[in-house]
């Protein structure tokens, strides 16, 4: 537990951090309410988050009522995901976000080993901050870009585009992409959905299972998700790119085909701001949809 005094009115009170509690939902509920407009998905994972013994849901207690909170979720034995900082907004400027973050910083380097990982929007300074004061790298600035699919063609050529990865596939998979110059450019991560892991034999056997996971013309290597965009959209999103830098044009095109014949409109991928990498993304049709971007930041032991 770390506690902090302040004084607020000639008083002085104190600011507790501490492990999350079941009684700490009504709070909760009522401070997220108040975030992106009421859309802040917090609460459609909070009771998850209560009941996940493996990381530490936490929250920043103050005059009795909850003010902040953070999760740290495992999602591998060495890997680890920082998400989920919130402060009310009638509490900002008084460092509870510094205070929460802290407190979790202490409990990860005291209990666990491995990589720390979070993700922050590129106008939210103040985490940028508190980043660079903990020892944490940004491995990679990323944005949203989509494009319309395309029709298939009448000859067929794209049938043999793609073909589905198995799961004996997943070694050889693996290995293809420690070599790769694409997935480095774009941190190296596999998307999860505003998480960012190391690919590994479990998400990518998560991929298959989905049915979204193609070798793509045996030089080439592409998984994808599902998301909703803000026009309430389903699109595919790519998780993870593998195949040479000067196949890319191809591998995009074709990627909007594959997302048409599997029935959406639209095609996207949370890709990297390198700018060896945009000239491709423009000449295969896809546009900048976001104009935030976001930092991905690790820190290590």
């Amino acid at each position: 537990m770390l506690t902090l005094d302040w004084q607020n009115n000639q008083n002085w009170r104190r600011v507790v951090c501490r492990p999350a509690l079941p009684k700490d939902t009504p709070d909760v509920m009522e401070l997220t309410s108040t975030i992106w407009e009421g859309q802040d998905y917090v609460p459609k994972v909070w009771q998850e988050w209560l009941a996940d013994s493996h990381g530490l849901l936490a929250v920043a207690e103050y005059g009795g009522r909850v003010v902040g909170l953070i999760k740290l979720s495992r999602m591998n034995t060495d890997e680890w995901w920082l998400e989920g900082l919130r402060v009310h907004p009638q509490y900002e400027g008084r460092r509870i976000a510094s205070q929460l973050h802290d407190y979790i910083m202490d409990i990860w380097q005291r209990n666990f080993h491995g990589s720390l990982r979070l993700a922050s929007a590129s106008h939210r300074l103040a985490v940028h901050h508190l980043c660079e004061r903990t020892g944490f790298q940004k491995l990679a600035e990323l944005t949203s870009f989509a494009a319309t699919t395309q029709t298939p063609g009448t000859d067929n050529l794209e049938m043999t585009a793609f073909t589905p990865l198995g799961i004996e596939d997943i070694p050889k998979a693996l290995e293809f992409l420690h070599a790769d110059l694409l997935f480095q450019m774009n941190g190296a991560m596999m998307d999860l959905g505003w998480q960012w892991v190391k690919p590994s034999q479990k998400y990518l056997q998560e991929a298959i299972e989905r049915q979204h996971a193609w070798w793509w013309r045996h030089q080439g290597l592409l998984l994808v998700t599902e998301d909703r965009n803000d026009q309430g959209e389903v699109l595919p999103i790519i998780q993870l790119a593998a195949c040479p830098m000067e196949t890319l044009k191809d591998f995009l095109l074709e990627y909007r085909w594959l997302a048409g014949r599997l029935g959406y409109n639209k095609a996207g991928w949370v890709a990297s701001l390198n700018p060896e990498l945009q000239p491709y993304l423009e000449q295969a049709g896809f546009k900048r949809d976001w104009e935030l971007s976001i930092f991905l930041y690790e820190r290590k032991p």
